[in-house]
């Protein structure tokens, strides 16, 4: 393991987008937080604490 580079941030940051491609994953990623805003909204709704509580 000692073999290993350690990363030197900040020159090394932009090997991260290497794995998490913007171009690939964005809009899977915004379709996750809309199905859970809608499912927080969809709980609170019918908790009962929506706009008459």
């Amino acid at each position: 393991m000692s073999d290993v580079a350690k990363p030197k941030n900040p020159e090394d940051d932009w090997k991260i987008w290497l794995v998490v491609n913007p171009a690939t994953w964005l809009m899977p990623y915004l379709l996750a937080v809309l199905a859970v805003a809608i499912a927080v909204h969809w709980v609170v709704f019918a908790v009962g604490l929506g706009w008459h509580a």
